[in-house]
C-alpha cells in the first residue's frame, strides 16, 4: 500500500508499466546512496558527467549532495538529465527537479517534472507531466507511485492516458501489478481498441489474458456493431467471451439480447441468459424468451427453461412450455411441462405434457393430455399418447382417455372416442385428400343427429362413411339400429343412408316412451332426409311390430305383426307412414287392448337407451351389456374358405 493524500489506496497496475517501472528502478537504485554501498560490492559506479555546479553543505543540508544546471548523471544503460538534483547518503533518497528525463538503450524514456525516490521504502514517485515512453507504447499523466516490493504502480492526479498496442486507456487514477498483469482504473474511464470501445466509471482487467471487467453503468462497443449496456460485465477481448451480470443488454445489427444475466460470444454465435430472457434473432428471424435461456445463432440450437416462448417467424411457428428445445436447421422440438405447438404455416396446434416433433420428417410424438389440432385438414386427436405425422396419426392411453374430432362439416363435429384410435390421410396436399379415422375397442361416438358405440369403428371422410363391426348400436332421433356390421353415410350435418348387415334390427320409441316400432331382418338399407328417415328396404325374415295411430288425435289404433321375405318402407317428412310395399306375408293386426305380451317387442329386441352417448362428453363413459344374453342370438357366418385338391 501507498499513503497518498486521497488516503490508503490499493495499488495495481498496467502491463504499459513494466519496462517503465524497470528504468525507474534501475534509475533510483544508481542515484541512491543504496547503489553507492552497492558499487562497493558489485563494483557499479554512479558517474556524474556534468553539473554546472556541484557542492555538498553540512550545515544547510546535512548528508544531502547538491546538483545543479545542466545535471547529468550515467548508471550502466541508464542517462538521467536534470536541472537540479539532492542525494541524502543517510536517508538513502534521491530528488530530481527541473526537465527530468530518464533515457535507457533499451528505448524507455521517463520526463516529469520532479522525482523523488525512498531507497527504505523502496518507492519512486515521479511528479507533474509525467510522459512515459517505450517503443509503441506512452504514458501521461500527471503523477506516478511505484512500490517495489509490492509491484505495483499507480498514477493519479487528473486524467492519465495510457498507449499501448493501437490501445487507448484514458482515465482518472490507473494502477498495475508488473507480476500478475492485474490492471485498474477508476474515473471516467474510457478503452478504445481496435475490436472494442468502453465507456465505464471502473475498469479491472488483465494486459496478458485480454479480460476486462467493468463496473457502474457501462458501455460496451465492439467492431461488430454489438453495442453492450451492463452495470457488471466482463469481455475476453481474445475470444470475444461476455459475461454480464445483473440486467444487461446487447444490441447489434444481427441479434439483440436482453436479460439479468447474460453470456455471450459473437463469434462462437452461443448465447446464454438467465432470468426474463429476450433474444431476438434478425437473421434467423426467431424470438425467444424465458428465464433460462441457451442459444447458438449458427447451429439454431435452442434451449429454454421457464416459461419458455420460441417464435420462428420464417417458419411460422410458435412454442411454449417450462423446458423446451428447438433447432431450426434440424427441424426437431421438443417440450416438456404445458407445452403448446402453434404451426400457423401447417395451421395446426398441438398441446401437451411432453412433446416431440421434426418439422423436417413431419414426425411428432406427445405423452401427456396431447391435444393435436390439424385446422387445415380440420380433424383433431386428444389422448395420453399420440403419435403423428403429416399422413397418419395414432392415439391411445390416459384418462378418460383418447378421443378423435372430424370438423370437416362445417356444421357440425363428429366425436370419437375407443382404446385405440389411429388416422390415415390420403391423397395429401390435393384437393382430393381424405382421411379414414379408426377407432379399436370400447368405441363410442357422438355427433348432433347421429351417435353410435361398437368394438371397432372406421371413419372415411372422402364418402363422409362411418363403418362399425362388433356388436354395432347407432342412434338418430327416437331410432335405434342393430346389426352385426352398420354402414352410415353422412350429408354435411345428416344422414344420408345407412346399411344394416346381418341380422338387422330397427326400432323406433313413440311418443309415449312405452311402445315402439321394429323392424328386423338379414339385411336393411335405409334413406333419409334432413335427418329423417324417408324409405326402408328389410330384406329375408322380415319381421315387424308397428302400432298404426290414428291421425285424429294421434292415439294407438293397435298392433300390426308382419312377416315376410322384403319389404319396403314409405314415410312422410311428419314421420308418418305413405305405405308399405311387400311380396307375399302373413299379417295380424291386434286391437290396443288384446296385444298379446309377447308379441309387443320381438325376441332379439333391446333398447340400450343406458348405452346412448348423451353428448360429446359422455362418449368417455364405459357401459357395459349384462352379461351375453344381451347379445342378438345369431352372428355373421364365416366367410367361405378356398380348397386346393390335390
Amino acid at each position: 500500500m501507498i499513503l497518498n493524500n486521497k488516503g490508503i489506496i490499493n495499488l495495481y497496475g498496467h502491463r504499459i508499466f513494466i519496462n517503465m517501472i524497470l528504468c525507474l528502478f534501475g534509475l533510483s537504485i544508481s542515484l541512491s546512496v543504496s547503489a553507492q554501498k552497492n558499487k562497493q560490492k558489485e563494483g557499479a559506479k554512479v558517474y556524474i558527467d556534468h553539473a554546472d555546479i556541484l557542492r555538498h553543505n553540512q550545515i544547510e543540508m546535512p548528508n544531502v549532495q547538491i546538483a545543479k544546471g545542466n545535471v547529468k548523471f550515467r548508471y550502466k544503460d541508464m542517462t538521467l538529465l536534470c536541472d537540479s538534483a539532492y542525494l541524502n547518503e543517510q536517508q538513502n533518497t534521491f530528488q530530481a527537479f527541473g526537465h527530468v528525463n530518464l533515457k535507457r538503450k533499451d528505448g524507455t524514456n521517463v520526463a516529469c517534472q520532479r522525482a523523488f525516490y525512498d531507497g527504505f521504502m523502496q518507492t519512486l514517485r515521479a511528479r507533474e507531466k509525467v510522459v512515459v515512453r517505450q517503443p509503441y507504447k506512452s504514458l501521461k499523466c500527471d503523477s506516478l507511485n511505484y512500490n517495489m516490493v509490492s509491484n505495483v504502480a499507480n498514477y493519479f492526479g487528473g486524467r492519465g492516458t495510457l498507449n499501448y498496442g493501437g490501445n487507448v486507456v484514458v482515465a482518472d487514477e490507473g494502477d498495475y501489478n508488473t507480476e500478475t498483469h492485474d490492471a485498474n482504473f477508476y474515473g471516467n474511464v474510457v478503452i478504445r481498441t481496435p475490436k472494442y470501445n468502453i465507456n465505464t466509471p471502473t475498469a479491472h482487467g488483465n494486459t496478458e489474458t485480454g479480460v476486462m471487467n467493468v463496473v457502474g453503468k457501462s458501455v460496451i462497443r465492439t467492431n461488430r456493431g454489438e453495442v453492450v449496456h451492463t452495470n457488471d460485465g466482463t469481455y475476453n477481448s481474445k475470444t470475444d467471451h461476455m459475461q454480464l451480470n445483473g440486467f444487461s443488454t446487447i444490441k447489434s445489427p444481427q441479434r439483440d439480447i436482453e436479460g439479468n444475466n447474460i453470456i455471450y460470444n459473437s463469434t462462437t454465435g452461443d448465447a446464454e441468459g438467465h432470468g426474463n430472457v429476450k433474444i431476438n434473432d434478425k437473421v434467423n428471424k426467431r424470438t425467444i424468451t424465458g428465464q433460462d435461456v441457451v442459444y447458438n445463432s449458427k447451429t439454431g440450437h435452442t434451449e429454454g427453461r421457464g416459461k419458455v416462448k420460441i417464435i420462428d417467424h420464417k417458419e411460422q411457428r410458435t412454442i411454449t412450455g417450462e423446458d423446451v428445445i428447438y433447432n431450426a436447421k434440424t427441424g426437431h422440438s421438443e417440450g416438456h411441462g404445458n407445452v403448446k405447438i402453434v404451426d400457423d404455416l401447417k395451421k395446426r396446434t398441438i398441446t401437451g405434457e411432453h412433446l416431440l416433433y421434426n418439422s423436417k420428417t413431419h414426425v411428432g410424438e406427445g405423452k401427456g393430455n396431447v391435444d393435436y389440432i390439424d385446422y387445415k385438414s380440420k380433424h383433431a386427436f386428444k389422448g395420453d399418447y399420440v403419435h403423428y405425422t403429416d399422413t397418419a396419426a395414432i392415439a391411445y392411453g390416459g384418462n378418460p382417455g383418447p378421443v378423435a374430432k372430424d370438423f370437416s362439416k362445417d356444421n357440425d363435429t363428429l366425436f370419437v372416442h375407443a382404446d385405440t384410435i389411429s388416422m390415415k390421410a390420403f391423397n395429401i396436399n390435393t384437393p382430393q385428400v381424405y382421411r379414414k379415422i379408426f377407432g379399436v375397442d370400447n368405441v363410442r361416438s357422438y355427433r348432433t343427429d347421429l351417435q353410435a358405440v361398437c368394438g371397432f369403428l372406421i371413419a372415411n371422410t372422402k364418402d363422409s362413411c362411418l363403418v362399425m363391426y362388433q356388436e354395432p348400436i347407432v342412434w338418430s332421433d327416437n331410432r335405434q339400429l342393430l346389426g352385426d356390421s352398420i354402414k352410415v353415410f353422412m350429408n354435411d350435418s345428416t344422414i344420408r343412408e345407412v346399411h344394416i348387415l346381418g341380422n338387422a334390427l330397427s326400432i323406433e320409441e313413440l311418443k309415449d316412451k312405452q311402445h315402439y316400432n321394429q323392424v328386423s331382418s338379414k339385411t336393411m338399407h335405409a334413406q333419409f332426409i334432413d335427418g329423417k328417415i324417408r324409405t326402408a328396404q328389410s330384406i329375408g325374415n322380415v319381421i315387424t311390430v308397428y302400432y298404426p295411430i290414428e291421425e285424429k288425435d294421434s292415439s294407438l289404433v293397435g298392433l300390426n305383426y308382419l312377416e315376410t321375405d322384403t319389404m319396403r318402407v314409405y314415410l312422410s317428412p311428419q314421420q308418418q307412414l305413405e305405405k308399405i310395399w311387400t311380396n307375399k306375408f302373413t299379417s295380424t293386426l291386434y286391437p290396443i287392448s288384446q296385444i298379446p305380451a309377447e308379441k309387443m317387442q320381438l325376441p332379439n329386441f333391446h333398447w340400450y337407451d343406458a348405452v346412448r352417448p348423451k353428448d360429446k362428453y359422455d362418449i368417455f363413459r364405459k357401459v357395459a351389456r349384462k352379461d351375453d344374453s344381451d347379445i342378438r342370438p345369431s352372428e355373421v357366418g364365416a366367410p367361405p374358405r378356398q380348397k386346393i385338391n390335390n
